[in-house]
């Protein structure tokens, strides 16, 4: 009996130590997050379509005030954040230095932009991309809980950010400031060029560039977003075939795919009504 406890007791330790090692969770205030007061600017002078509501004649949404005020988002996320830095913390285990790379969606991915569609809602006011441009250039939005120490340490790691947004490429100088100022980590970022969605092409060519700028192989390994389609469909040996869609089946997500919570818009908007 006792040899087999003994047995036993070594095979818990050996599958103990068998476990990738936890990285240390990321640390975030998300009461300071919940009660944040943001004062609204006044609009700039000529703006024709500002994305302030001068005259409320209505509510947030419940889904824009869960994403606002509540623990659950704030907590939700963070954790997210944490199951994908120990995913980076195993890659780079087994990858050199600049040799692997995280692509990542930017609005409700890294940015909150959540005080846009708070000034929407209580207008009543549907999407208008003139309005949002007027909020882009505002260089309001927020980091995402998490975001800013996860892209961090990823960095730190050895790994490189590849931030993919269907933010219009135009807007990439904006894009670039408020993540700088959110201090979210980036070795490069690509807005939208025209009216495609489809960010596969973009992908592709993040692997490229980053290629070119640390002159060696960098694999992407790792993708997040708040929408399915801002993670791929992957070919046998890893070539990026196109996006994922309501249709696929989610494989992959909690390993090499991450999906944060986002109830205030996305393509989850156009299945049927069951």
């Amino acid at each position: 009996m006792l040899v087999k406890i003994l047995a036993a007791a070594s095979l818990g330790a050996a599958l103990i130590a068998a476990q990738p090692a936890l990285a240390a969770p990321l640390t975030y205030d998300c009461q300071a997050y919940i009660t944040r007061v943001e004062k609204v600017p006044p609009p700039v002078a000529g703006d024709a379509d500002p994305w302030q509501c001068k005259t409320p004649s209505a509510q947030p949404t419940t889904a824009t005030h869960w994403f606002r005020n509540s623990l659950e988002y704030c907590r939700l996320v963070v954790g997210i954040y944490d199951d994908a830095l120990r995913a980076a913390k195993r890659i780079a285990a087994t990858h050199r230095r600049n040799r692997w790379i995280v692509l990542m969606d930017a609005d409700e991915t890294v940015l909150d932009n959540s005080l846009f569609e708070r000034e929407r809602n209580m207008c009543g006011n549907e999407f208008h991309d003139a309005q949002w441009e007027s909020w882009v250039h505002a260089d309001m939005a927020r980091a995402v809980p998490g975001a800013a120490a996860f892209t961090q340490q990823v960095h730190r790691l050895g790994g490189l950010i590849g931030i993919i947004t269907n933010r219009i490429a135009a807007d990439d100088v904006n894009t670039q400031r408020v993540l700088r100022r959110n201090g979210i980590w980036f070795d490069y970022e690509m807005g939208m060029s025209g009216t495609v969605t489809d960010k596969t092409e973009r992908w592709r060519g993040a692997v490229t560039e980053l290629s070119r700028k640390v002159a060696g192989h960098p694999r992407a390994v790792l993708w997040l977003g708040d929408q399915v389609t801002d993670l791929p469909i992957l070919g046998k040996t890893g070539e990026i075939l196109r996006p994922m869609s309501q249709k696929d089946s989610g494989a992959g997500t909690g390993s090499s795919f991450f999906i944060l919570p986002n109830p205030m818009y996305g393509n989850w908007q156009d299945n049927p009504a069951n």
